[in-house]
């Protein structure tokens, strides 16, 4: 899409559009980022886990160091990463740390820092820094969207690398003949989006458009791309199965017990739509608009991204899939709104003020004290009942109490439901393990498998003690519950300002 200078007086010092058009965005930009900033720092410092899933990536940094061969087993426990390498290589040196946590958040802000520079990147060929600011604003102003980012998870990484590699990745235009990819650009874009994959698997569907689309523009650089990323890819891959003993695809194939769920894609569509919705809209107006002007939307190379953010859609109705899975899909639809704009002049005045609307209105989900107390009880409580009984714990979520505990994370709640109904190795030596009354303490926010032999297993040897209803980013819904071997004689007292109470039924329950 050609960027051009809307009919009219040229842009000056006496035109006002021209002073809206740079005052208006700079500021909107720079108070988002602000506000953006502030919140984020909030939880930095937050020393508990703010999504139930964090503690599972620090224990896979841990067990870079301390037990490699357990990320990628033939074995389903102790739960091996679902992911690629990347991310506990990154937190294995922060493990280490007095505050694990806290400095892995810092490097999820970095993450975040460099998806936002990604984005004005994506936006340098506009007229002017407006519309980088725009892009940049719009990109974080939702903050109940945007705070994903922070989190201690894969998707900010492979978001920020999937972003830089459209960098040198998006052809000019997507006409034929109109772009060429040099040596250092594809070198530039094969290293980023591999690196996307290594921290996300699924970032190969994200990316599939941005290689494709050369064969719309310049065979010769789309061959040449194929060639370097099925060679990187095949490295990569062949290197990661040597290394782990076939493990690394072993373990993906994991994936395939996690079954569909009718309905649930439209689901996180609805989930989704409630929090992008404004930037849709405006999106969906901005290409009308551009097509009404005869601006060609469709021939904008940011509709590579935008069908890279799409194409993870077949993926959206397994268990455990959730809004976050349409995150780069939102990312996406920035880049490509804010290039359809490119001939609107007084555009990025107009879309900034909807930024700052946003950012004034949108929740960020932080912590509060009765949070922060909750937690401070609970997990002290899991390490004392470890520290005494020597463990091992049995948790399905939070998996913080594993990594407290110095404990691999045995199973991974959203999951081993699945894992286990489908055999997976390892996971019958998990109800060996209750029935033989192996585990110190159980806890299960996510439900264990429901069958006579599991709630069999915790009756017979478990007393429920009580509850705790820990703070996330989605609010207090779940309980989690605690059980504790019988012939242990711990007291379950929680102090006042906390939202854990002691068990009335004096026995354990898996549901």
């Amino acid at each position: 899409m050609s960027v051009a200078t809307p009919a009219g007086a040229p842009a000056g010092r006496g035109d006002p559009w021209a002073l809206l058009g740079s005052a208006v965005p700079g500021a909107a930009a720079l108070l988002v980022v602000l506000a953006y900033a502030v919140r984020a720092g909030v939880l930095v410092s937050y020393p508990w886990d703010w999504s139930p899933d964090e503690g599972l990536y620090l224990d896979y940094g841990r067990r870079v160091f301390e037990a490699p061969g357990s990320l990628y087993p033939r074995r389903a426990v102790p739960f091996p990463s679902a992911y690629g390498p990347l991310v506990p290589v990154l937190l294995a040196p922060l493990v280490r740390l007095s505050h694990p946590l806290e400095a892995a958040r810092l490097l999820a802000l970095a993450w975040t820092a460099a998806g936002v520079a990604a984005i004005a990147a994506l936006l340098r060929r506009s007229p002017s820094p407006a519309w980088a600011a725009t892009g940049v604003a719009l990109y974080l102003a939702p903050f109940d969207l945007s705070f994903w980012h922070v989190l201690v998870r894969v998707d900010g990484p492979m978001i920020a690398l999937w972003l830089w590699a459209a960098v040198p990745l998006l052809p000019r235009a997507l006409e034929r003949g109109k772009d060429a990819l040099s040596a250092g650009r594809l070198a530039a874009g094969t290293l980023l989006l591999l690196a996307a994959v290594l921290v996300k698997p699924t970032a190969v569907l994200h990316g599939a458009p941005l290689v494709l689309g050369w064969f719309l523009v310049d065979r010769r650089s789309a061959w040449r791309l194929v060639g370097a990323m099925t060679a990187a890819g095949l490295a990569a891959l062949g290197a990661l199965q040597l290394a782990t003993g076939g493990g690394f695809l072993w373990v993906n194939r994991l994936w395939a017990l996690h079954p569909m769920v009718p309905g649930h894609p439209f689901a996180i569509a609805r989930s989704f739509a409630s929090l992008a919705w404004p930037v849709l809209v405006l999106a969906l107006g901005t290409g009308l608009a551009a097509w009404a002007a005869r601006g060609r939307p469709h021939r904008e190379p940011a509709v590579l991204l935008l069908a890279g953010g799409l194409a993870v859609a077949p993926l959206l109705g397994k268990h455990g899939a959730a809004w976050n899975y349409l995150v780069p899909f939102f990312a996406a639809t920035v880049v490509a709104t804010v290039r359809w704009s490119f001939v609107f002049r007084p555009w990025p005045a107009a879309a900034s003020i909807l930024a700052l609307a946003l950012a004034a209105t949108r929740p960020f989900p932080l912590p509060t004290a009765l949070d922060e107390a909750t937690a401070r009880f609970f997990y002290g409580f899991t390490q004392e009942v470890q520290l005494r009984s020597g463990g091992p714990l049995l948790v399905s979520r939070p998996d913080l109490v594993y990594f407290l505990a110095g404990q691999p994370a045995e199973i991974e709640g959203s999951s081993f439901f699945h894992l286990a109904a489908g055999g997976a190795p390892g996971t019958d030596g998990v109800l060996r393990g209750l029935e033989e009354r192996r585990y110190a303490l159980v806890v299960w926010t996510w439900p264990l498998p429901d069958s006579p032999q599991w709630t069999g297993a915790l009756l017979r040897g478990y007393v429920r003690l009580g509850e705790c209803r820990l703070g996330w980013y989605f609010g207090a819904p779940f309980p989690s519950h605690l059980a504790v071997r019988r012939d242990l004689d711990l007291a379950f007292d929680p102090p006042p300002g906390t939202r854990c109470a002691a068990s009335r039924e004096g026995k354990a329950t898996p549901q």
